[in-house]
């Protein structure tokens, strides 16, 4: 590994993933919009527009599994860039269908699907190659400069040019994220190192005994289990939010498709400004007592979302938003990475996905079905209640985390 004492020195090798990473996820902020406008462009069903949002999410599902073998047996980096390659083509697939005006809901959601197959890769092994780059005592660092560089590229930068960009051509984001893509595989060209999983004490077991293995794993794990579980609270409630958000925006709040990507950047500016505080907060509380922040933070964004429409407290419900996410990841990444061995971290991610993101396109196909029955505000209002329900049944998990990182310490 890459570090010394000094938590802030992160060395070039991890310097170099964060190229790679940024790179990725300014193409994410890109097609975070490029995809629900062409999908509004293309339907007024909010249902429909919601199944787009659901078929990226649903490979965690399909090939999630599967995935996490094959993490662990290969080297990670070269798995992300060919990940990341297959992105780049699919995107450009869809350009020609909008050159050839043969764009279809259809078209748009099995797209997203491939991409997300791709993002199954990606972020089952992007979290071990951080742990290989850097020291356990700079984790915490390390995971909130990627969530800065996270926030500021797929929230605070991609969003807004990616709907200016849709505005003068629908073509152009969808072109600039794959290129985008393509300038991340340069950038892992250049991380050296190996990242090939350590040895698997059960390796020769068959490929299905070894998918199991990483679900049982996860399920019979004190820690794992509960906080997959409280993500998978989480990731419904996102989810249904996020695929009616582009509505209760546009059509709610009355906001123009630049505006819609400029409140996205006001979440972009407390996220970035958290992720610099998440590990101060840590210090100061617990791990645990930062995650009920985060919790409580969602919360307050969902139901204020969900029963005002005055821009001011539209403003401080995104702002709460900005607050939570980095809060939550950062600390449920840097838990991650200091309880699994390396040999099974490829299936513990994907097996943790998949309870964790199970019900993400429940969450987006039930955030349509509302919407359209009674309104996107109706979306917030449930998934607040959710959420916030956590307060009262995840106390035990955050106790047990707090214990885990204890005895780590």
């Amino acid at each position: 590994m890459n570090g010394g004492a000094n938590p802030g020195s992160l060395g070039r090798r991890f310097w170099t993933l964060w190229a790679s990473f940024s790179a990725s996820n300014l193409g994410d902020g890109l097609s975070l919009v490029a995809f629900p406008l062409l999908a509004v462009n293309l339907t007024d069903d909010a249902r429909l527009v919601a199944a787009v949002a659901a078929a990226r999410f649903l490979p965690f599902l399909v090939v999630g599994l599967p995935a996490g073998v094959l993490i662990d047996r290969f080297d990670r980096r070269r798995i992300a860039m060919i990940a990341q390659l297959v992105r780049s083509l699919v995107l450009i697939g869809l350009v020609f269908a909008i050159f050839g005006d043969a764009a279809s809901i259809v078209l748009l959601a099995g797209g997203g699907f491939v991409v997300g197959v791709a993002e199954v890769m990606i972020d089952g092994g992007l979290p071990a190659v951080v742990r290989d780059v850097v020291e356990s005592h700079q984790l915490e660092v390390a995971n909130s400069r990627l969530r800065a560089s996270e926030t500021v590229t797929n929230t605070f930068i991609g969003p807004p040019i990616g709907a200016l960009l849709f505005q003068i051509d629908e073509t152009i984001p969808f072109i600039g994220a794959a290129g985008l893509f393509l300038a991340s595989i340069v950038a892992l060209v250049q991380l050296p190192g190996s990242f090939v999983a350590d040895a698997d004490p059960d390796g020769e077991a068959s490929f299905t005994e070894q998918v199991k293995k990483g679900l049982r794993y996860v399920w019979g794990h004190k820690v794992l289990r509960p906080l997959a579980l409280a993500v998978a609270a989480f990731s419904f409630s996102g989810n249904a939010i996020d695929a009616v958000f582009v509505i209760l925006a546009t059509e709610r709040l009355g906001l123009s498709e630049v505006q819609y990507g400029l409140l996205l950047s006001v979440d972009a500016i407390a996220a970035f400004a958290m992720t610099f505080a998440v590990t101060r907060i840590v210090k100061r509380t617990s791990h645990g007592v930062s995650m009920q922040i985060s919790v409580a933070a969602f919360t307050g964004y969902a139901l204020l979302l969900g029963l005002v429409t005055s821009m001011p407290l539209v403003i401080v419900a995104i702002l709460l938003a900005g607050v939570s996410d980095p809060t939550w990841n950062v600390i449920s990444a840097t838990v991650r990475q200091r309880l699994v061995d390396d040999h099974i971290f490829g299936r513990m991610m994907t097996a943790y996905l998949f309870i964790a993101w199970s019900l993400q396109p429940v969450g987006a196909m039930i955030g349509g079905l509302i919407a359209e029955r009674w309104g996107p505000q109706w979306v917030y209002v449930m998934a607040g209640t959710i959420v916030g329900s956590l307060l009262l049944f995840a106390r035990t998990l955050f106790r047990r985390i707090d214990e885990a990182m204890a005895e780590l310490a």
